[in-house]
């Protein structure tokens, strides 16, 4: 289903939903690496530097319990592209190369 290293979706209990890297998944839960939050906005939707509002920025992995995460699903690769792009500070290219 997903592999380490995949960029997933959690899809929290609360309806919140968090952006990372699958470290590794357990019985307990799910360690995800360098967590986002998503966030709707007046330009769609956007990433927020954290997994709340009032919280430190997690510079490492947190593991989200099992019993607080209805599902998840792997990133849609646009979405991916702006969690790669926040988390490392490159700008990925867009479309393919053009020779």
């Amino acid at each position: 289903m997903f592999k380490n290293g995949d960029i997933v979706t959690l899809v929290m209990a609360n309806g919140a939903e968090i952006i990372g890297e699958l470290v590794n998944s357990s019985p307990e839960g799910y360690e995800v690496n360098r967590p986002r939050m998503v966030q709707a906005n007046q330009q769609g939707v956007g990433l927020v530097d954290g997994v709340c509002m009032t919280g430190e920025t997690p510079d490492g992995s947190l593991v989200f319990n099992r019993s607080g995460v209805m599902f998840v699903i792997k990133t849609v690769e646009e979405m991916a592209k702006g969690y790669k792009q926040q988390v490392s500070g490159l700008v990925l290219p867009t479309n393919g190369l053009k020779i």
